[in-house]
């Protein structure tokens, strides 16, 4: 979501580091895992190394790290087609998005763990205990409430001016509760708390995904897991030199 230029402060944007895919495009393109991976790619081939993959999310790093090709792209009468045709498995999403390939006549797609590393990798996975975690959430939601509803109102302007807002975007943290709030359907502090429970939620996702990755790469390159986020500063030299 960081990649939507309208929505700074819903996105934490506000960085320490300069980052090159912070901001670039607007709330009314569609962002993909295949568009951030060329993207990303050029900007590797201009580095000099080291270089940090700064991620949060799992599949777009796992898209770039590993040599695994990405499935192709449907037309979205066929994708329409395949949600129909899966509305009642266990996991919707994923069944259409395979039912979806099916009609597509696209081959099957490789498993996005089965990939080897691409380039000399370090992990650096910041995991800390749930009670600081939930703080931290609990701080950002408030964060997101009080920053954020300009950039939500900003939206709901251009949507009523005719543009057509991204789904991602539309029904992302922050975003769809904010919006909520602005139309008058919840309350402020309904939103907080509904923003508060998404993100512990995507924290938990988030857990289980990076969990599987330093299980995937374990003995295969060097994994550091910190469970307290402060201990970064003191390995900043040795990372970042």
């Amino acid at each position: 979501m960081q990649v939507y230029r309208e929505i700074p402060t819903i996105t934490n944007q506000d960085r320490r580091r300069p980052a090159e895919l912070v901001g670039i495009v607007s709330v009314t393109e569609e962002w993909t895992v295949a568009r951030h991976k060329a993207r990303a790619e050029k900007v590797i081939c201009r580095a000099e190394p080291p270089f940090v993959l700064d991620a949060g999310t799992g599949m777009y790093l796992n898209a770039i790290l590993l040599d695994v090709p990405l499935a192709p792209k449907v037309e979205a009468n066929t994708r329409r087609t395949a949600q129909r045709q899966t509305a009642g498995a266990p996991n919707p999403r994923r069944a259409a998005r395979a039912r979806e390939l099916e009609l597509a006549g696209a081959a099957s797609r490789q498993s996005i763990w089965d990939g080897e590393p691409r380039f000399d990798t370090a992990i650096i996975y910041l995991r800390p205990v749930r009670e600081t975690l939930d703080a931290a959430i609990s701080r950002r939601s408030e964060e997101i409430l009080r920053g954020g509803l300009e950039e939500a109102a900003k939206l709901v302007e251009m949507q009523r001016a005719g543009a057509t807002i991204n789904a991602s975007v539309a029904d992302s943290i922050g975003v769809r509760e904010l919006t909520e709030h602005i139309s008058g359907k919840i309350t402020a502090e309904d939103a907080k708390s509904l923003i508060n429970t998404r993100t512990r939620q995507l924290a938990r996702r988030q857990i289980r995904w990076f969990d599987k990755l330093v299980r995937t790469f374990e003995g295969r390159m060097p994994i550091t897991v910190l469970p307290n986020p402060n201990q970064l500063n003191t390995m900043h030299g040795r990372i970042w030199a």
